[in-house]
């Protein structure tokens, strides 16, 4: 079937459902989503007593919540994140505002939104302090470790740290101040060390988003598509890029992953590193001869590089999948993600893990398992170049479908 019947296809698929599903997204985008659930409040044992809340409340002494913010850099995937936990936070009750001028698709600058928050929401629950937010690519370790020192230990000041990426959460666990530590969009906290296991987060203290099976489970959805063979893979960190669970796909499937690590902060500028990965790149298409590929958490995070350097995989009719970000496949640099972070399902369930500790939760107490539902993102200009021709049922499960016709 060409492209432009399979379009003709989705647009009737499209009237059709729309009186009993609706629409989201614009543009060029065809997309839906599920509706929000999140924790019931008040949670009651079998005596009926209250065992967890999460609703608004004020400090015993009358005062407001104050929460800090760590993170790596602007970056699309944690601004997005971070987006779906604050407007859940507006549901909850705990803040109000109008709108959030911020588009969650295309944004990444999490501490411009922490800011705004600071300047413009209205609460008597909670309140934004321009100078308990932190990027530690902006600011040095020492840096944050004095500011958070003096808003913890000196002003106490300070009631919950939400920290963004695997980093983050290492640095913060080595400070070891004496309040709640929420790790977000953290790949895997287990095999991090930041965590215990699921069920125990090993301190009172901390608490970690968990979906210990979300990459196989896109490794696995990848493999079942597109039966690779050998399917190429740059890395920094092995385990924030998840490989111990890919290799456990490809192991128990028989294809091969075609690996090379890469630290990008060994080398001496980001034009090197490029350079070298470029080469790399060369060398799995002329030599490796890999039938995939998967882009790896933070090897390329520029949208326009991205676009420029995994062009020549499409130009070998190679398939492209993101392992995080939609953004690669809406501006043409992959095919196709099933997105291990479903940010808008798992915002309402991180902003009810705030509120439980606010309203007096240990973070080491509460659930800190959530799977996500697939959220699958495909764009058929891509497909049109590398002659893929995608099954209709992977078109009736994607959540958008990106085409410029």
């Amino acid at each position: 079937m060409k492209i432009k019947k399979i379009l003709r296809t989705i647009l009737v698929l499209a009237v059709s459902a729309a009186m009993c599903l609706g629409f989201t997204g614009c543009g060029n985008e065809i997309g839906g989503q599920d509706e929000l659930v999140g924790v019931t409040q008040p949670e009651e044992d079998e005596g009926g007593s209250i065992t967890r809340a999460y609703k608004p409340i004020k400090k015993a002494n009358g005062g407001k919540f104050k929460m800090a913010y760590v993170d790596i850099d602007p970056y699309k995937e944690t601004f997005r994140m971070l987006y779906y936990v604050i407007e859940s936070l507006k549901d909850d009750g705990w803040l109000t505002y109008d709108e959030l001028p911020f588009d969650p698709e295309n944004d990444a600058d999490s501490l411009e939104l922490m800011n705004w928050l600071a300047d413009n929401a209205e609460s008597e629950y909670i309140e934004f302090d321009k100078t308990a937010f932190y990027y530690t690519t902006v600011s040095t370790e020492d840096e944050i470790y004095e500011s958070l020192k003096q808003h913890i230990e000196v002003d106490k000041d300070i009631d919950l740290i939400l920290s963004m990426g695997t980093s983050p959460s290492v640095m913060l666990q080595k400070f070891n101040f004496d309040v709640p530590l929420l790790m977000y969009a953290v790949s895997d906290p287990i095999g991090s060390g930041l965590i215990k296991s699921a069920e125990d987060s090993g301190d009172d203290r901390y608490w970690a988003h968990v979906d210990s099976s979300s990459y196989a489970r896109q490794m696995q959805y990848y493999y079942d598509t597109f039966e690779f063979r050998n399917i190429g893979s740059v890395y920094g960190d092995e385990v924030v890029c998840a490989m111990p669970d890919y290799r456990g796909v490809a192991e128990k499937n028989g294809f091969t992953i075609t690996e090379y690590q890469l630290q990008k902060d060994s080398f001496s500028s980001d034009e090197e590193y490029f350079d070298e990965l470029s080469k790399i790149y060369k060398k799995m298409i002329d030599e490796d001869k890999v039938d995939a590929y998967i882009l790896n958490t933070n090897v390329i995070t520029d949208d326009e590089i991205a676009r420029n350097m995994l062009q020549v995989f499409l130009d070998a009719k190679i398939p492209v999948f993101a392992q995080v970000g939609s953004n690669y496949v809406k501006n043409g640099s992959a095919l196709l993600i099933v997105d291990p972070r479903d940010a808008i399902g798992t915002g309402p369930f991180v902003a009810n893990i705030i509120g439980s500790v606010f309203n007096g939760s240990k973070p080491g107490d509460l659930e800190q398992e959530y799977i996500s539902s697939p959220y699958l993102t495909l764009n058929l200009d891509v497909a049109n170049q590398i002659d893929y021709k995608p099954s209709f049922e992977m078109l009736i499960a994607c959540e958008k479908i990106i085409c410029t016709q």
